[in-house]
């Protein structure tokens, strides 16, 4: 099931492109967290993903004059908000680069086949996969991966996700369909939240992912997860077919939530450019 893009009314962006501060704030407010969703999974590291964000919140703010109504509005800014994200990855490429080679080598190291699921650390173990999730998605090419991510887990229709990358329907729902099918076969091969005979499991690799920290239990600001989950997904996956189980996977995500405060970012800077000019 796809959805459509939410709109925002032409009145607010007229308002906002007039330079009522009030309606650039619920601009941003109704973009923040889809923008910031593209950017994590784009990017992976929290910081360059909020500061993607902001670059991006800005530079469809200081554009609004630029808007002509050929298309929705919403579709209009995520084109420039995917854009600035790209490039801001092409920018930082070098940090996160990955391949699914490299990925199933890491999970074998330090695997322990022998590892308890404990109760206690359900919420930890939802909370690594949720990071192994995020890490498999840098493992697809930038074309597959931005559209596995407004296809499949914004759940954007191909008419509104090819519009915002500017290619045709019948081409987005083919790269869509590539990534969903090589983000199953990785899973289904080596994830036991998604084939239960598979040999990595959350607990098996826990104790591993505290060794190199990509689990910070000693930090709680950095854990997004609230619930355990992870029993409950197993058992819905279970009854689901083959690529069903990818969108089930990646659609049990927490509620994203980024640490910066973008109304106040973008209103300083446009504060400041306002000075300068």
């Amino acid at each position: 099931m796809t959805r459509s893009i939410t709109p925002i009314e032409a009145a607010l962006v007229q308002r906002a492109a007039d330079g009522d501060a009030r309606a650039v704030a619920e601009i941003v407010r109704a973009l923040e967290k889809p923008v910031y969703g593209v950017a994590l999974r784009m990017l992976l590291n929290r910081n360059d993903a909020e500061d993607a964000t902001q670059e991006a919140l800005i530079r469809i703010v200081t554009r609004l004059a630029q808007f002509r109504g050929e298309s929705a509005f919403t579709t209009w800014a995520y084109r420039i908000a995917v854009r600035r994200i790209l490039d801001f990855r092409d920018e930082r490429a070098a940090r996160h680069e990955i391949t699914f080679e490299v990925f199933a080598t890491d999970l074998h190291d330090g695997l322990d086949a022998d590892a308890v699921e404990r109760t206690e650390n359900a919420i930890l173990y939802h909370q690594l996969k949720v990071v192994c999730s995020r890490a498999l998605l840098q493992c697809l090419d930038e074309d597959h991966r931005i559209a596995f991510v407004l296809g499949e887990i914004l759940e954007l229709s191909s008419v509104d996700g090819a519009e915002i990358l500017d290619i045709e329907p019948a081409t987005f729902r083919k790269r869509l369909s590539r990534a969903r099918t090589t983000l199953g076969e990785v899973l289904g091969t080596y994830c036991s939240v998604v084939n239960p005979d598979a040999p990595c499991g959350c607990h098996r690799r826990f104790e591993r992912a505290i060794q190199l920290g990509r689990l910070r239990p000693d930090k709680p600001d950095t854990i997004e997860v609230t619930e355990g989950k992870l029993a409950a997904l197993r058992a819905r996956i279970k009854s689901l077919q083959e690529l069903e189980r990818v969108t089930a996977y990646y659609r049990d995500e927490p509620d994203l939530v980024a640490r910066r405060d973008f109304v106040a970012g973008v209103r300083t800077l446009l504060a400041t450019h306002k000075e300068n000019s």
